[in-house]
C-alpha cells in the first residue's frame, strides 16, 4: 500500500469491505482490475453503525461522470457504503440498481438523502458488478459497437470489483444530529477507459473524485416516489430511488419550486402553481423527477422542471429518448436510444430506431406549456416518444408506435464553429457534433418551406434573440461579444419541419469559447512514464508534461474539437484554477485506492511525493480553462493514475 495513502487515511490499514454497481463506477474498477482483485479488501467485515431518533443526520450523495465518448456505459451497482475514521461503515443503497453513466455526463443523480448516524466520514467502498455490463461506443459511420470491459493485461473483466476512496485529509464528511451534509462522487470516463473498436474491447483504469463543495450551477435530478405536496410552501416531498431502483428508499427529501418550474404531469404541461397543484393530486408513491439546482449554502434543491406519472415511466407503454436524424412523412428515424420498457427493464438501443407518429401523437416541449403539434418535431431534435416498442435487442434497433402516445421534445445540444460576425442574428455556425453526434449523419432533408432553404450542416442558423429573456438585463448581443471564430454550444429547439428559412434552431442558452471547458488528456505505453512531471516538486505552482512514451490518447478537447498535443509549438502546463469549487485526485492501481484533494497545492505536494522516480504515471485529466496564449489549462479537476 502506498505511503501517500497512509499519510491522508491513518485508517488505511483497516479492512474496508463492500458491494458496488455501476456503470460510472467503472473509472474504479481497474483499481481493482489491475492487481486482480475482486471482492473485499480484507476477510473481515467492519463493524456497521446505526442510529436512531433524533440522533441522525441527513447525508446526501450523489453521482455524476465526466465526459467519455460513450453512446453507454451501463453496470449495475449493489451497494455504497460510507467509512468513518474508526473503520465503521454506514451502508447508503438499498438494493442493487442498474445505471447508464454515460447518461450523467451533465447531470448529477442524487443517489441518497438517508439519515446517518452522527460522527467523522473519511471515505467510501465502492462495489461494481461488470458480469452483465453494456458499453457501447460510436462506431464512426452513427451505429454503435459493443465493448468488452478488460484490465491491462487483456484479461476479461467480471464479477465484483471494490474500491477504496478516501477524502480530503482537511475536508472530511462530518455529519451531526440535524444538519444536512453532502458528498459528490465525480467519474471519469475519459481518462479510465482506453478503447479498441477493431478489438471491441475496452481496457479499464480507474479514477473517482469525492468532494464536499460542488458549484451552484450544477444540474442535479432528484428522483423518487410521490410522498405529498405543500402547495401554500411551495414543495413537494420524495421518497428518493436513484436511477432506475423501483422499491424502497433511500431517504426523503423536500424539493421547493417557483412560479417558473415548468411541470409535465401524466403528459399534461403546466407551469407554476398550476404544476404544484397537478402533482399535489397525484397519488402517494407516484414516481416524480425533478431537475435543479443545489442551494449550497442551505442545501436546500430547487427544481426548475419536474416530471411525474407516466411523463417519467408506465407499466403500459414502453419509453425511447434519443435524436432525430431523418424524417418521411409522420415516421422519425432516431438514434441514441435510450430505452425504457413497460416491464420496468431498461437498455441502450444502438441501432436505428423507427418512431411513427399520428394525429392523435400528443406533443409537448420542456420547460413550457404551449400548444405543440407532430409538425414541430424536426430533424436535430432531441426527443422522449412513448408509445409501444417493438424490439430487436441483437439488432439494437427498433419501432416505437406513438400514434396514440405522445413526443416530448427535449432541450437540444449543438456544438460548432463561429462563421462571420459573432454578434449577427441569426448566427451562424459550421455543425461539429448535435447531441455529440456528427452532423454528416443527419439527413435535413425537408426541413426547410423550401428544398433551397433546408438546414445545412456548414451554414446552420441560430435565432439567438432569447437569449435576453434568460439573461435578465443583458441583452443577446453583450452575451455574444465573447464569441469568437471558436467553438460555441448552444442549448434549444430546433425549428418546426419543413418550416426553416432563415433560422435552423432557437437557442435558449449560448456557451462561447472562451467559457467553454476543455480536457487535457494523455495516456502513456505501459507500465507508464516514470517521468511525465519534469521538475515538480512540493512546492510547485504548475505541472509541466512530458510526452516521452506517450500512448495513443494525447489530446486537448473542446467538446467535439481534438487538438494533437504533439502539434503544439510547445509542451502545455497545468496550473491550478482559483476561484472555483475545485478537485484533484491521485489513483494507485495496486493498493486499489483513490485519494481525493480539495486544493492544487495539497495535489501538488502529495504527487510530486509519489514522483520518486519508479513510479510509473499511466494516464491524466485536467479539466478547466485553456488559454492558447499561454499554452496552460487552469484545472478545476485534476485526475491522475499512477501504476502502483
Amino acid at each position: 500500500m502506498s505511503e501517500s495513502f497512509r499519510r491522508s487515511n491513518p485508517a488505511a490499514t483497516r479492512p474496508w469491505r463492500l458491494r458496488f454497481a455501476g456503470a460510472a463506477l467503472v473509472l474504479a474498477t481497474s483499481l481493482l482490475v489491475a492487481c486482480g482483485g475482486g471482492g473485499s479488501m480484507g476477510s473481515s467485515t467492519p463493524p456497521a453503525v446505526n442510529c436512531g431518533g433524533n440522533t441522525c443526520a441527513t447525508g446526501m450523495i450523489t453521482i455524476q461522470d465526466a465526459a467519455g465518448d460513450f453512446l453507454s456505459y451501463t453496470v449495475d451497482v449493489t451497494s455504497l457504503q460510507l467509512t468513518r475514521a474508526s473503520g465503521a461503515v454506514v451502508e447508503t443503497l438499498p438494493a442493487t440498481t442498474r445505471v447508464d453513466f454515460a447518461q450523467l455526463v451533465s447531470l448529477a443523480e442524487l443517489v441518497s438523502a438517508g439519515q446517518i448516524p452522527p460522527g467523522d466520514y473519511t471515505g467510501a467502498t465502492i462495489t461494481l458488478n461488470f458480469a452483465n455490463a453494456n458499453i457501447l461506443a460510436d462506431d464512426g459511420n452513427g451505429g454503435s459497437v459493443a465493448l468488452a470491459p478488460v484490465d491491462a493485461s487483456g484479461a476479461p473483466i467480471t464479477g465484483n470489483l471494490t474500491l477504496n476512496v478516501t477524502l480530503d485529509a482537511h475536508n472530511h464528511l462530518v455529519l451531526t444530529a440535524g444538519r444536512i451534509a453532502r458528498l459528490a462522487l465525480d467519474f471519469n470516463l475519459a481518462v479510465s477507459n482506453a478503447v479498441n473498436l477493431a478489438a471491441k474491447t475496452v481496457t479499464v483504469s480507474p479514477v473517482i473524485q469525492a468532494s464536499l463543495a460542488r458549484p451552484a450551477t450544477e444540474q442535479i435530478r432528484v428522483r423518487g416516489a410521490f410522498v405529498s405536496a405543500d402547495t401554500a410552501a411551495n414543495t413537494y416531498t420524495v421518497a428518493v430511488r436513484p436511477f432506475h431502483l423501483g422499491s424502497g428508499s433511500t431517504g426523503q427529501v423536500t424539493v421547493h419550486v417557483a412560479d417558473t418550474t415548468s411541470y409535465e404531469v401524466e403528459g399534461t404541461s403546466y407551469t407554476g402553481a398550476a404544476g404544484l397543484a397537478a402533482l399535489a393530486a397525484e397519488p402517494a408513491n407516484t414516481l416524480v423527477a425533478g431537475f435543479g439546482t443545489l442551494d449550497t449554502s442551505t442545501l436546500t434543491f430547487t427544481a426548475s422542471r419536474v416530471l411525474a406519472g407516466s411523463s417519467l415511466g408506465s407499466s403500459t407503454s414502453d419509453r425511447l429518448t434519443g435524436v432525430v436524424v431523418g424524417r418521411s412523412g409522420n415516421a422519425l428515424t432516431v438514434r441514441g436510444g435510450d430505452f425504457d420498457s413497460h416491464d420496468g427493464s431498461f437498455d441502450f438501443l444502438g441501432g436505428p430506431i423507427t418512431v411513427n407518429l399520428g394525429p392523435a401523437t400528443k406533443v409537448t416541449s420542456a420547460g413550457d406549456s404551449a400548444t405543440h403539434v407532430i409538425g414541430d418535431i424536426s430533424v436535430g431534435q432531441r426527443i422522449t416518444a412513448v408509445g409501444t416498442a417493438t424490439v430487436d435487442h441483437a439488432a439494437g434497433s427498433a419501432t416505437l408506435d406513438a400514434t396514440a402516445g405522445r413526443v416530448r421534445m427535449e432541450f437540444t445540444s449543438m456544438w460548432g464553429t463561429v462563421v462571420g460576425s459573432s454578434t449577427a442574428q441569426p448566427l451562424h455556425l459550421a455543425l461539429q457534433a448535435i447531441e455529440g453526434r456528427d452532423p454528416a449523419k443527419f439527413n435535413f432533408a425537408g426541413t426547410g418551406a423550401t428544398s433551397a432553404t433546408d438546414a445545412n450542416a456548414a451554414d446552420y442558423t441560430i435565432n439567438t434573440g432569447s437569449l435576453g429573456l434568460l439573461m435578465g438585463t443583458q441583452s443577446a448581443q453583450a452575451a455574444l461579444q465573447g464569441v469568437s471564430a471558436g467553438p460555441a454550444r448552444v442549448f434549444g429547439f430546433v425549428v418546426p419541419f419543413g418550416t426553416a428559412t432563415t433560422v435552423d434552431f432557437n437557442a435558449q442558452s449560448l456557451v462561447s469559447f472562451p467559457q467553454s471547458d476543455s480536457d487535457l488528456l494523455v495516456n502513456w505505453t505501459l507500465p507508464g512514464s516514470t517521468g511525465p512531471f519534469p521538475g515538480l516538486m512540493a512546492s510547485s505552482s504548475a505541472i509541466s508534461l512530458d510526452f516521452t512514451g506517450v500512448g495513443l490518447v494525447h489530446v486537448l478537447a473542446t467538446g467535439p474539437m481534438r487538438t494533437n498535443l504533439l502539434t503544439l509549438p510547445t509542451t502545455p502546463q497545468v496550473v491550478g484554477s482559483t476561484g472555483f469549487v475545485t478537485g484533484y485526485s491521485i489513483g494507485h492501481l495496486h493498493a486499489r485506492v483513490v485519494e481525493s484533494f480539495a486544493t492544487f497545492t495539497d495535489f501538488v505536494a502529495a504527487l510530486a511525493a509519489d514522483q520518486n522516480g519508479t513510479t510509473p504515471v499511466v494516464g491524466i485529466d485536467a479539466h478547466g480553462q485553456y488559454d492558447s496564449a499561454t499554452n496552460t489549462l487552469s484545472a478545476t479537476r485534476m485526475a491522475v493514475i499512477l501504476n502502483n
